[in-house]
């Protein structure tokens, strides 16, 4: 539990989101979010906004949440796509997709210890999920202390007879 107050900080529970509200914009929620979706491959800054209107009318579609964490992440609002990945983790904190994306973001800002708490939660409800064992080892590998490099190693492995079997 002291990974989750150190990677909620601000963010506690999904009563933080807001009670819901009706979509203002003439589109339900649902629409706004296949928009986004559709709209992804050829104009990845309407489907930002697409999302962002689906968000407006329910702020609970962690989803849409995690695709503009994704999409901000990418244009380099890091900050910003780390904001969304708890977000939609107030809303669904199984899922291992989403602790995965709030490592890479938090890695990207340069907070280890914190990136290897989040791919640690990943793996905890995935453990199949290779690119979150290379993080982690990674991150691990570069801490420098004998145990950290031996769990480094299990990780690597790990990914390796994952990437193996797929």
């Amino acid at each position: 539990m002291g990974d989750l107050v150190r990677l909620f900080p601000k963010v506690d529970g999904a009563r933080d989101l807001g009670p819901r509200k009706p979509c203002r914009r003439g589109l339900p929620a649902a629409s706004w979010y296949e928009r986004g979706v559709a709209l992804e491959a050829t104009d990845p800054r309407a489907a930002i906004a697409a999302y962002r209107h689906a968000l407006a009318g329910d702020r609970f579609l962690a989803e849409a949440h995690c695709n503009l964490g994704r999409l901000l992440h990418e244009a380099g609002q890091v900050a910003a796509a780390e904001a969304h990945y708890r977000l939609a983790l107030c809303v669904d904190r199984d899922s291992a997709l989403y602790w995965f994306n709030l490592g890479v973001a938090i890695e990207d800002q340069g907070r280890r210890a914190e990136a290897i708490a989040a791919y640690r939660e990943a793996l905890a409800r995935d453990a199949h999920l290779a690119d979150a064992h290379y993080n982690v080892a990674g991150l691990l590998e570069r801490s420098g202390d004998l145990r950290s490099v031996r769990e480094a190693v299990r990780h690597l492995q790990t990914y390796r007879a994952l990437r193996r079997a797929s």
